[in-house]
């Protein structure tokens, strides 16, 4: 069973549980109305970005960046439906039980015929458009600030490509977490608004004697630095590697995710890449006990790198 004292990175389902149940009652629930907002920023160029900002791990929020893309402009879950009406999608990917596969023009008919019927929030995530519908690459422009990112350099452009639309229905959660592998965070809003909450990388949740999360504890410590803030079409969001969040849909949604690899956190990106594949090539039974509900998404990443890289997973060596 998991070790990790800190129930925020614990993926297993009682520590997820139990975190999503935090944030609507009890002390953090409470903590989260008096949480100040994240900066907001609309006249940051590449330097200054930099500057202030990435060198010095601070996320912030860059109002209106993205409000000149035709994405912005021009995108409606129902236009889209049109332009994607064949291409095939996994939803609710993130819940085995859950996730099916349909078409795009399926899934927003889905949307339509389920708003306000009670039933769990539809939500695609992590659809990487650009190998199954590269006809909408060209409404998203590349972000100017990203450029730093240094996966074309480790694995090569195609491997590199990990841009992922996320689009869901008003309600839809994705729970607290950190992203995988040190990786920064950017994230635009397309259409529909997004409430985020976030906690700083060395936020700790422990449990006290009697075996109860400490939650007064996790909101008083200055570790925590809890925040919150909405982001709403045409903003661009920074956050650096490690930074919890949890982002919630206020209205339906569709929003685009950028990871970038700074190349100060490559080492500990190499150590957590190979620690995972050792994971899984040496231990997959306790895995799959631990960590059901991510199991098979992290076991898709790994062979979906595997193939952009051209590896031959059937074989150890030429």
């Amino acid at each position: 069973m998991p070790n990790e004292p800190n129930l925020l990175k614990r993926q297993d389902i009682d520590a997820l549980d139990k975190v999503e149940a935090g944030f609507r009652s009890g002390p953090l629930h409470d903590a989260l109305a008096s949480a100040p907002e994240l900066e907001r920023r609309s006249d940051l160029d590449r330097a200054r970005f930099d500057r202030e900002f990435r060198f010095e791990k601070r996320p912030v929020v860059l109002e209106g960046y993205a409000a000149d893309w035709p994405s912005v402009r021009e995108w409606t879950f129902h236009n889209l439906a049109e332009r994607c009406a064949d291409v095939p999608v996994m939803v609710d990917s993130y819940t085995s039980k859950a996730a099916r596969k349909m078409t795009f023009g399926e899934f927003v008919t889905l949307l339509d015929e389920s708003a306000g019927d009670g039933t769990s929030p539809l939500y695609l995530q992590e659809w990487y458009y650009q190998t199954i519908a590269p006809q909408l690459a060209p409404d998203m422009p590349e972000l100017d600030i990203a450029q730093y990112d240094f996966r074309r350099d480790l694995y090569g452009e195609a491997a590199s490509t990990n841009h992922q639309l996320w689009i869901g229905q008003r309600g839809g959660i994705t729970r607290l977490h950190q992203d995988s592998y040190s990786v920064d965070v950017m994230h635009v809003q397309i259409v529909g608004e997004k409430l985020w909450h976030i906690m700083g990388p060395d936020a700790e949740l422990l449990p006290g004697p009697d075996g109860e999360a400490r939650w007064d504890a996790l909101c008083a410590s200055p570790d925590t630095r809890l925040t919150r803030f909405v982001l709403r079409p045409g903003d661009a969001l920074y956050l650096p590697a490690r930074w919890f969040h949890r982002i919630e849909l206020l209205s339906d949604s569709i929003g685009l995710g950028r990871k970038c690899l700074d190349a100060a956190n490559l080492r500990a990106h190499i150590h957590q890449r190979v620690g995972e594949l050792l994971a899984l090539a040496l231990n997959p039974d306790e895995l799959r006990v631990t960590h059901s509900e991510l199991f098979d998404v992290v076991v898709t990443r790994a062979r979906a790198l595997a193939d952009r890289m051209n590896v031959d997973l059937s074989r150890l060596r030429q």
